[in-house]
């Protein structure tokens, strides 16, 4: 089977942060701990993201060396390991104050032309 080309894993990462904006949008945290669908399609969606970045960590560490890329493929294993272990306010926060921040570093690598 041929191996996928970067820009099919940066546009999973794309994607599953636009889901999982969309899935949170408008809702507090009680709101969310309260709705196990979104729960359950939030961590499907940082799977995605940390197998994505797995498959990309050399490129994405050698463009920005600073963000901790590991700590997202470690979440992804930790998550797909270790399902019962992750509570609703690891998942929140990450998706309030991490989530944002991992959105710059995907736009600002596709930017510079780092997919050729």
């Amino acid at each position: 089977m041929p191996s996928r080309n970067r820009q099919l894993y940066i546009d999973d990462i794309v994607e599953s942060i636009s889901a999982i904006q969309e899935y949170v949008d408008g809702l507090s945290y009680d709101e969310f701990v309260a709705d196990r669908k979104t729960y359950s399609a939030m961590i499907r969606e940082y799977m995605i993201i940390g197998e994505a970045v797995g498959n990309l960590m050399e490129d994405l560490k050698a463009y920005s060396p600073e963000y901790p890329w590991q700590r997202l493929k470690d979440f992804r294993n930790l998550i797909v390991h270790e399902y019962f272990g992750v509570d609703f306010r690891i998942i929140w926060d990450l998706t309030q104050k991490e989530l944002p921040i991992l959105e710059n570093h995907i736009q600002s690598f596709q930017n510079k032309g780092h997919l050729d």
